[in-house]
């Protein structure tokens, strides 16, 4: 496993349901070699309209972490996690991504400065929720 990542990029499939094998589809459809992202954090909806309350928080592995990411041009050498979701996530999801960054914050002696929001390095929106309400809400910082 790669050990001098600079940070994590936090985005959202813009998608209501998926898993890691459907958005590295997505991505292979795109011409891309693999999925792009390192983590994906389920909603519960792997399937269209079809809500799995036990898979609602879980998280898939994606890319290969010995392998740069391909989620956010210039930043490929950071770690991409990705939530399942458009502009509407669930508890679990949040919870989780908490606990997976506090993790890595721990496993990599990170700062807050080292996790970033893809909206914080590009024009656009994802993961369309506010860094700073998460970090209080979820983080307690």
């Amino acid at each position: 496993m790669k050990n001098n990542y600079p940070g994590v990029i936090v985005h959202c499939s813009d998608s209501s349901f998926g898993n890691a094998q459907i958005i590295e589809n997505w991505h292979k459809q795109r011409g891309w070699k693999d999925i792009g992202y390192h983590l994906v954090i389920l909603n519960g909806q792997v399937e269209n309209n079809t809500y799995l309350d036990f898979m609602d928080g879980e998280v898939e592995m994606g890319r290969d972490w010995d392998m740069a990411g391909a989620h956010a041009k210039g930043y490929n050498d950071y770690l991409g996690i990705c939530m399942i979701g458009v502009n509407s996530f669930t508890n679990k999801q949040f919870e989780m991504l908490a606990k997976v960054l506090k993790s890595l914050m721990e496993k990599y002696n990170w700062s807050l400065e080292n996790i970033l929001f893809h909206y914080e390095i590009s024009s656009k929106t994802c993961p369309n929720f506010d860094k700073k309400w998460f970090l209080e809400k979820f983080m307690q910082v």
